[in-house]
């Protein structure tokens, strides 16, 4: 049987419709939803990409996936000043490992311990590939800001210094 591959354009659709969908739940302003969509699915891409044509373990498609989404969230939210939360948190939705939450948690409640805490040990691991990603392009950013806050607060006190 031959393997099917996946429509990245489908994927991207539907992963651009669930964003958004949930940036109106978290009440995000109406017209960083259509950005919020596009992160959304671009991070959905990724992970798809890396993790089914790239073969690569899903710990590593959840951090690629949530770098690449992340940094757009960051540069969204300079773009439109708004803050970064209103893109990056519904951006994360469909790469979110809820389904392994569900099926880790099903698995032990049928008495099968060991199948269970496999699958949840991954989702934690998946989980936790999401937090390094957002907190690798927070902390970059966080750094170039301060640098530039640094370079204007040089700039300030040489003024001061030649008055």
């Amino acid at each position: 049987m031959e393997a099917v591959g996946i429509n990245y354009f489908t994927a991207f659709g539907f992963a651009f419709i669930a964003t958004a969908a949930f940036g109106i739940l978290f009440q995000a302003p109406r017209k960083s939803l259509p950005v919020s969509g596009f992160i959304g699915a671009v991070g959905w891409v990724v992970y798809c990409y890396i993790r089914k044509d790239m073969a690569y373990d899903s710990f590593y498609a959840m951090f690629f996936a949530t770098v690449a989404l992340s940094l757009l969230s960051e540069l969204a939210a300079r773009m439109f000043k708004q803050p970064v939360t209103i893109f990056v948190i519904p951006g994360i939705i469909p790469i979110v490992p809820g389904l392994g939450m569900y099926r880790g948690m099903a698995a032990i409640i049928e008495n099968n311990y060991d199948t269970g805490m496999n699958i949840l040990i991954t989702t934690g691991m998946d989980a936790s590939a999401i937090a390094l990603g957002m907190m690798l392009m927070t902390s970059v950013f966080r750094v170039i800001k301060i640098s530039k806050d640094h370079k204007r607060l040089l700039q300030l006190l040489h003024k001061e210094e030649k008055e």
